[in-house]
């Protein structure tokens, strides 16, 4: 899925990044802040983890296409549209 397409499941679902991270911020062993950041850039700014992308993948559904490098939220979405 590319940054379009996660914005609107989420939203379509119910989801946020804050109460996805309260749930996966144990089973990944980070805090609560350093998850939620870690999937604010997963999601929208292009910086992989591949850890952190199978978690979400197997408990959410969601899969992160993976950029050929970072970018900045305006340019995920000007790509997906």
């Amino acid at each position: 899925m590319n940054a379009l397409q996660i914005k609107t499941f989420l939203w379509k679902n119910g989801l946020t990044i804050t109460g996805m991270a309260k749930e996966i911020a144990p089973a990944i062993g980070w805090t609560f802040d350093t998850t939620r950041n870690g999937l604010t850039q997963l999601f929208y700014h292009g910086k992989y983890n591949a850890d952190l992308a199978k978690l979400v993948r197997d408990k959410y559904g969601i899969k992160v296409d993976r950029p050929e490098r970072p970018q900045t939220v305006s340019e995920a979405v000007r790509r997906a549209a």
